[in-house]
């Protein structure tokens, strides 16, 4: 799963506070203030004021500081291009060393107050360093990818277009976590036949057995409220990871396809992790999941300003869809992907879209995701078995770099 909240946040509600992702970032390097035109979607306006979120869709002039809007050489900071004019290899490298940072930032948690702020403000700083690294890259024409996705026109499309282009919604749209779900059931009838087993053989009494489940609520409880059912997760994908190899490769062609479609529409990956056991190895942390974690500065900084571009929500529509739109590419229906339609769903409800500009917003992102990913297969399959070797960001993008078509 993404977490671009993770630019796709693993919550499901905008809103102005931080939640690992969510707040706003100011760059160690100097980032110019640039003006621009754009077409935003109001976050804060009340439940009276909200009829149908094309009410919410203003014209507005706005101050930002965005580093993806950079786009010639000298608006970078020397040190930037001076990276770059050494060549990309060294310039990924850096940009790895950056991206490091950012993601231990995303992971702390726990000690003392004022190191946890420094470490998180550490890893701000890293990460726009990482994204005006790509973003001068890009400006040199030393990759040409970032960005550069071709896109199909905004409108609204009906459901026979899906068809038309071979796309079975009910199949993509409705993921059904087959293996995760069955391991769960297999689980719970386990734990009750050991419980059987134990009063049949013990015969304890009724307080016994009061104070025994009891224990075990706790613990699930404690797990759910202390760790988001991260130990829940650590232990059914690892379980998932052991006894399914279709599985695993399901699951690592559903992550490169988040990191492929992010990195093409034009968000850098912050990081990424194909199992739960990896990112509890990782960042000895049960708070983070397995999946791609994004450099999302522009998004939060429009969350804060209570305005959402256009632009920014068909690239956060885009990314949450790309895992299942991949699964059903490959295998024909998705699996994997739940919480990335619910947290596309979140967005779309914290925005106060009506269901037909909902269903329209889909639909879009759906056509372009699918389209990009038959145009690209063959790369998200290189890039799926390069993220099980452990690639690093760095070596994920030269990888797609290399293997990209003319067309984008």
């Amino acid at each position: 799963m993404a977490t671009l909240a993770t630019l796709v946040p693993a919550t499901a509600r905008v809103s102005a506070s931080r939640r690992h992702h969510v707040g706003t970032r100011k760059s160690s390097i100097v980032s110019q203030r640039q003006r621009r035109r754009s077409t935003c979607v109001s976050v804060s306006a009340g439940e009276d004021d909200v009829g149908d979120a094309v009410k919410d869709v203003i014209d507005a002039n706005e101050d930002m500081v965005s580093t993806s809007q950079q786009t010639s050489l000298e608006s970078f900071p020397e040190p930037i291009r001076t990276l770059v004019e050494s060549g990309v290899d060294k310039s990924l490298r850096f940009m790895d060393e950056r991206l490091s940072i950012a993601m231990k930032g995303e992971a702390a948690g726990g000690g003392d107050e004022a190191e946890l702020l420094e470490e998180r403000r550490a890893a701000a700083i890293a990460e726009d360093e990482a994204v005006q690294m790509i973003n001068c890259l890009k400006a040199s024409s030393a990759i040409r990818g970032f960005g550069a996705a071709r896109l199909i026109p905004r409108r609204d499309y009906a459901l026979s277009e899906l068809k038309l282009n071979d796309i079975e919604a009910e199949k993509l749209l409705a993921p059904t976590e087959s293996t995760i779900s069955g391991l769960r059931d297999l689980f719970s009838r386990g734990l009750l036949v050991l419980l059987g087993g134990y009063i049949f053989l013990a015969h304890p009494d009724g307080r016994q057995i009061a104070g025994l489940i009891t224990l075990l609520s706790g613990f699930v409880a404690v797990d759910q409220i202390g760790f988001g059912g991260g130990m829940e997760a650590l232990a059914l994908d690892t379980a998932a990871q052991a006894m399914s190899p279709k599985y695993v490769d399901r699951l690592k062609k559903h992550e490169a396809a988040h990191f492929l479609v992010a990195y093409l529409m034009g968000i850098l990956p912050k990081g990424y992790t194909l199992s739960s056991l990896d990112a509890w190895e990782k960042y000895n942390a049960l708070n983070v999941q397995a999946g791609c974690a994004f450099c999302d500065g522009d998004f939060q900084r429009e969350v804060a300003l209570g305005k959402i571009g256009s632009g920014s929500l068909g690239k956060f529509s885009c990314v949450a869809l790309a895992g299942i739109g991949m699964e059903y590419v490959e295998f024909g229906y998705a699996e994997g992907g739940v919480s990335d339609v619910r947290q596309l769903d979140g967005m779309l409800s914290a925005l106060a879209f009506s269901q037909k500009k909902s269903d329209s917003e889909v639909r879009w992102a759906v056509l372009n995701v699918i389209s990009i990913l038959r145009r690209h297969r063959d790369v998200v399959v290189a890039l799926a078995d390069a993220m099980a070797k452990g690639a690093s960001v760095g070596e994920c993008v030269q990888l797609i770099e290399e293997n990209i078509g003319d067309d984008i």
